[in-house]
């Protein structure tokens, strides 16, 4: 049987510094996953992760663009509402 559970990850209304500093540190924290592990990938088989490397730098564009989304935002007392959701799938047939 296929399982899949959705997790919530963000739900809540922040002050335009918050959300920013949020969405920045979570986008970081995955960033640093894909370098740990295209390092871990040269250092066992001499070769970048080219996926890992891919991800890098779609994250790091996206880090741009929260960036100047909030810098261009209405005024410093703006409240944004961030609600974030992890959906994780199984995508094999398990035996329990």
């Amino acid at each position: 049987m296929k399982k899949k559970r959705d997790f919530k990850l963000i739900e809540g209304a922040f002050n335009g510094e918050e959300a920013k500093e949020i969405l920045n540190q979570l986008f970081s924290d995955k960033i640093n996953f894909h370098v740990k592990k295209s390092f871990n990938s040269s250092v066992k088989y001499g070769t970048k992760d080219l996926q890992s490397e891919e991800r890098i730098k779609f994250l790091k564009k996206e880090i741009n663009d929260i960036n100047t989304f909030f810098e261009a935002g209405d005024s410093s007392d703006s409240i944004y509402l961030i609600e974030a959701k992890v959906t994780v799938k199984s995508l094999n047939e398990s035996s329990n």
